[in-house]
């Protein structure tokens, strides 16, 4: 049996290779994408491709912008993995990351702490309204039947109305003239920055806790395994008992708070007030980061700060050379589209579990026969 650990690969393992090499041929097609677009459309591509891969880490403050621009996909990304758990296909993360950093900034303008404790009280009132906001599409689909993704995806602009009402006739500051905005954030709820010249906030490290500790319910806790077989077979999972409805909104909950705080994050710890008027478009952000992930919770921070990369490179770009933006939404559906893709090395994946399949077989038989 010592040559069959040894020598054989289970499907499993299997599975991981394939989506290590899926992940890195998107990248490379993506990277490829970058280089002949810049080639062909540039005034000077050299220049331009030193900007967009080496610019980002050229700098303290460039390094802390991939940060920036990771944090709140690092959130939504995570919320996503628990969202999708159990199997349910929710748009929720977007409508609770908004709603979470509305709440959150209405409690840190309207309570009268003059100390620290006013953040940890605003981040968390808002991390709660986000568990209501994605146990609704879960509570609705499995009590009357109605499909999460369709629910959550017209929820979420309720919610922005919700929002925009509360923003325009009860907390607008009509003091400030460039737009639609709450009164400034008190000293006492702003996450201040660690870095000089950057957003980088603490906020970050709070969602790599929450990274492993999606991990850990999702391979350590009963709820997690109970929420991974539901996923994988719902008729199997009910019939050897799993309560069904109880993960889901578990698992729903989990998400909606991950979501909603790192909404909370995002705005107490870059802006200096609310002024969001549309949904800011991180729990869209935050499924891709997971699609990349693989929807694995410990790989959604390398996914995030991939992205962060990939962004803070194009916006240096941007800004020296005559490359729109536009490019990286471009390179970030072609990776979405090859990740995703079913039928990308299918075949080999295929001939390779079946190939250990026969070597386990045969290994099997010999120590039948040794035996």
């Amino acid at each position: 049996m010592g040559r069959f650990n040894k020598n054989s690969i289970s499907a499993k393992n299997v599975q991981t290779i394939f989506n290590f090499l899926k992940l890195s041929l998107a990248f490379l097609v993506a990277i490829l994408i970058v280089v002949v677009v810049i080639f062909l459309c540039a005034d000077e591509p050299f220049s331009t491709m030193h900007y967009f891969f080496l610019s980002p880490f050229d700098s303290v403050r460039h390094m802390g912008n991939i940060i920036e621009n990771a944090t709140p996909v690092l959130f939504t990304g995570v919320a996503t993995c628990l969202l999708f758990s159990a199997g349910d296909v929710t748009l929720a993360g977007e409508g609770a990351v908004y709603f979470g950093g509305f709440v959150a900034s209405a409690v840190a303008v309207s309570l009268p702490i003059q100390n620290d404790a006013l953040k940890i009280i605003a981040l968390l009132i808002g991390a709660l309204v986000g568990i209501l906001i994605a146990v609704l599409p879960a509570f609705v689909q499995n009590k009357f039947k109605v499909d999460s993704f369709v629910f959550s995806l017209l929820f979420n602009y309720v919610l922005l109305y919700i929002g925009s009402y509360f923003l325009n006739y009860k907390l607008h500051d009509y003091s400030y003239k460039s737009g639609t905005a709450t009164a400034p954030f008190p000293e006492f709820a702003v996450l201040h920055s660690l870095i000089p010249k950057t957003s980088v906030n603490v906020g970050f490290f709070i969602g790599l806790l929450l990274a492993v500790g999606a991990w850990v319910f999702s391979n350590k806790t009963k709820w997690g395994y109970e929420a991974k077989l539901l996923r994988s077979n719902p008729h199997f999972a009910k019939y050897v008992g799993v309560n069904v409805v109880k993960i889901s909104l578990i698992a729903a909950a989990l998400g909606g708070f991950v979501a909603a705080l790192g909404g909370g994050v995002e705005i107490l710890g870059k802006a200096p007030r609310f002024s969001w008027t549309a949904l800011p478009g991180y729990g869209w952000d935050g499924f891709m980061v997971a699609t990349l992930a693989y929807y694995n919770p410990i790989l959604v921070p390398f996914a995030a700060l991939f992205l962060g990369y990939l962004r803070t490179g194009a916006n240096i770009m941007n800004l020296y050379s005559n490359i729109p933006l536009e490019l990286i939404s471009a390179i970030q559906a072609v990776m979405i589209l090859l990740i995703a893709s079913k039928a990308m090395l299918n075949k080999s994946q295929q001939r390779m579990i079946e190939k250990q399949t026969r070597l386990r077989a045969q290994q099997e038989e010999k120590s039948g026969e040794g035996a």
